[in-house]
């Protein structure tokens, strides 16, 4: 009996001391992305805070994630963004000076909508491009700022390429070819993003 009690105490303090020389699991690598943020007019958007979101496209929503990375644009619209999943991800934002409380979730269905198209008589055609159009509120919640184009498909057009503030304050979206604009982001990413009204 005292053999066997033995035994088992041998047996459990081997097994802790291998169980204490296990490699300790590593931290996860950290992704970085760097990239710059430019007006149309190829001025930095110096100072912008940017938010990286998830869009999730089947439901017309943008979303915040828990500990999604922001950054700061630089003089020159240099920016970094550290520690998000490999995958593709949008960017919202605020220019400089401007503050607004960044909801969790935006639901971006009014900016897939049609409207009466403006020049009913150009089918599948890119309607502002010669001549800016001023800003124009879409939708309940949202306003294409200045320089804004639409898709004419005869009776009815859409948002083709457009900055798009969210509220009175924003936060701001881009918007291109009809859809939020979405990048690959993988580990040391660079990116280029371009806000169309500045």
């Amino acid at each position: 009996m005292r053999s066997k009690w033995l035994h088992t105490l041998v047996l459990l303090t081997v097994a802790g001391c291998l169980l204490g020389q296990q490699p300790k699991s590593q931290p996860k690598p950290v992704t970085t992305a760097n990239g710059v943020f430019l007006g149309k007019s190829g001025k930095p958007m110096a100072g912008a805070r940017l938010i990286l979101c998830q869009a999730f496209e089947d439901q017309a929503k943008i979303k915040l994630l828990p500990n999604v990375p922001t950054a700061t644009a630089d003089q020159s619209g240099r920016f970094s963004l550290r520690g998000f999943d490999k995958g593709r991800w949008t960017i919202i934002y605020l220019p400089a000076g401007i503050n607004a409380a960044i909801p969790n979730e935006i639901n971006i269905s009014a900016l897939e909508a049609v409207d009466k198209s403006l020049v009913p008589l150009l089918v599948n055609y890119e309607v502002g491009r010669d001549k800016p159009y001023e800003p124009r509120p879409w939708g309940p919640q949202f306003t294409l700022l200045k320089g804004h184009t639409f898709w004419s498909t005869g009776p009815q057009m859409k948002v083709w390429n457009a900055t798009v503030r969210r509220g009175p304050q924003g936060p701001f979206l881009e918007l291109r070819r009809g859809a939020v604009w979405l990048q690959n982001f993988d580990d040391k990413s660079e990116i280029k993003f371009e806000a169309w009204s500045f």
